[in-house]
């Protein structure tokens, strides 16, 4: 009986919903959980095997996993010391003809420089994806992080900030 309310119908409706105008976004999509999140996100924004993506050297294993199991290749940049977030002056030194991603994860809720990374991406044609898994609540310059890029993505795991004991959501501004 629980699970018919708590898996699909207007619970999940509603949910999507707050959480959009929440972040302030058009579109809320719930998932299974985090990992999901970006394994969709890549899809929807047209990764193709061999596409590269770069991602901050300090992150956990599954997000790699994620990406090499689309065929993608994971390209690790240098974080800052200060607040683990990938150090945008290593992107740029990253970037080749196959490079169309730019993950901007932001670690313990401290929100990247993103309008340094999103003036990258605007100049090389690059889409940007916001790992939110641990920034749910987290500003950048008066936006809730996840607003910023293509799309993002937040986790509802046990560790996480808001923990339904699993689950996530995809945000966006597009239609995917």
């Amino acid at each position: 009986v629980l699970s018919g309310h708590m898996l699909k119908g207007k619970y999940i409706q509603e949910f999507e919903k707050t959480f959009a105008k929440y972040i302030g976004v058009k579109h809320a999509i719930s998932v299974s959980c985090g990992k999901m999140g970006l394994y969709l996100s890549l899809k929807a924004l047209g990764a193709k095997e061999g596409n590269e993506v770069i991602l901050p050297s300090y992150t956990v294993w599954e997000v790699p996993a994620v990406i090499v199991s689309l065929g993608l290749v994971p390209v690790f940049v240098d974080i800052n010391k200060e607040d683990y977030n990938l150090n945008v002056n290593s992107i740029e030194k990253a970037i080749t003809d196959k490079t169309k991603f730019i993950l901007a994860t932001h670690i313990y809720g401290f929100p990247c420089d993103m309008e340094r990374v999103l003036k990258i991406a605007k100049k090389y044609n690059l889409k940007v994806i916001e790992d939110c898994a641990q920034a749910l609540g987290a500003e950048y310059k008066g936006r809730k992080v996840g607003s910023l890029g293509e799309v993002g993505y937040f986790s509802f795991g046990v560790l996480k900030n808001l923990n339904t004991l699993g689950g996530g959501m995809i945000v966006t501004n597009n239609t995917l």
